[in-house]
């Protein structure tokens, strides 16, 4: 096996010490030591700024320039290198004083000191790596997150034109659309001539995606409101209670032409709340719509449990249910998580959910395949 190559730079005014300490590391199998030696730290500094050198062995008491001088300088430099220093003065204020100025480590010059040489040279240089290492991580760190800072700054730019986007577009639409949806209106009403049977059915069809184009235009609005931060709430003291049982009575014309049950389950007192009536009645709309859409037999219940400080609703369906894989995703933006066949925009549920955050609420889902799904919202008093 190949032995991997250190250079080493030892500093050592005193001949004999020099040479013992230079056949103690030889003996040492760790390494292929390459040991280049000098007597001052005058000499020290000009070899290092011109050669590479893994690590230095460093006298303490050299003539002129002291050993503590040459770390000094060595630091002042700029060279990146651990610095063992060796010094005969046992005081561990010394000691403290050389770790403090830049040392990595220090080795008391007593006798036999030279034996613990090799694994003071192993030690360091596996400190001194795991050290560089650790900076360049985090280093690395930083790079990454100031350009996933300066990434995430131009996706936000990226979908603020988005949003402007949409609006714009959404508010383009609304005009015509309105414009179509009155001229119908009154072709449906004979104000233009007396209307055909097949051309009330053909008329019928119109209305149905005109409907259907309107609800995705109001659906955008909200969301780019939502995500401007433009959507106010209008808020006001208001019986939770009276605005569910509209809401479900809106559905019952529906609901009855699937052959499927509203149960209501409420208190039978008020139970108020401070939110935006209209909002909250959309979240209602949006809620029930789904579930009654997704259900085919059985019923749709609609819960309220007056707690302490918060009011909880649960809407739960006897429908399909949601796989357990695609309970996170239910609440994303543009996503169906159920049957493609179902119209609907994948915009009703994130539209409640923001709803209800904006109220400083939560909201969840829990739902089991075959049996059914429950959303549960609270919303504080």
């Amino acid at each position: 096996m190949v032995k991997e190559k250190l250079k080493v730079l030892l500093v050592e005014d005193n001949p004999t010490d020099a040479l013992i300490v230079k056949k103690r590391i030889q003996r040492d199998n760790a390494f292929e030591y390459d040991i280049a030696h000098v007597v001052s730290g005058e000499d020290a500094l000009v070899i290092l700024e011109k050669n590479f050198f893994n690590i230095v062995l460093l006298d303490y008491n050299l003539p002129k320039k002291s050993g503590l001088e040459t770390l000094k300088t060595i630091k002042a430099k700029n060279i990146e290198i651990p610095i063992v220093m060796i010094t005969g003065q046992g005081d561990e204020q010394v000691a403290a004083a050389l770790i403090k100025e830049g040392a990595f480590d220090y080795l008391p010059k007593r006798d036999g000191y030279e034996d613990s040489i090799p694994l003071m040279i192993r030690k360091t240089i596996a400190e001194f790596r795991a050290k560089l290492e650790r900076e360049n991580l985090q280093k690395e760190i930083v790079l990454r997150k100031e350009e996933l800072e300066k990434t995430n700054a131009q996706l936000m730019k990226l979908d603020n034109m988005k949003s402007d986007f949409v609006a714009n577009i959404v508010h383009e639409l609304r005009t015509p659309l309105t414009i179509i949806k009155g001229n119908l209106d009154n072709i449906d009403k004979g104000f233009a001539g007396e209307v055909q049977p097949k051309q009330k059915e053909i008329l019928g069809d119109i209305f149905r995606v005109i409907n259907r184009l309107s609800r995705l235009v109001n659906d955008l609005l909200d969301l780019s409101k939502i995500e401007s931060g433009k959507m106010e709430l209008n808020k006001e003291s208001l019986d939770i209670v009276k605005l569910a049982g509209e809401s479900v009575k809106a559905f019952e014309t529906l609901a009855s032409s699937k052959k499927i049950g509203l149960v209501k389950e409420f208190p039978d007192k008020l139970v108020i709340v401070n939110a935006d009536k209209d909002k909250l009645a959309q979240v209602f709309v949006n809620l029930l719509g789904n579930a009654v859409k997704f259900t085919d037999n059985g019923n749709v219940t609609v819960k309220i449990i007056d707690l302490q400080g918060e009011v909880e609703v649960r809407i739960q369906d006897t429908g399909p249910g949601i796989p357990s894989d695609q309970l996170d995703k239910i609440f994303d933006k543009f996503v169906r998580v159920l049957a493609e066949t179902k119209e609907g925009t994948g915009l009703g549920l994130p539209i409640a959910k923001d709803i209800i955050v904006l109220h400083k609420g939560r909201i969840r889902v829990e739902s089991e395949s075959g049996i059914g799904t429950s959303f549960i919202f609270m919303i504080p008093k």
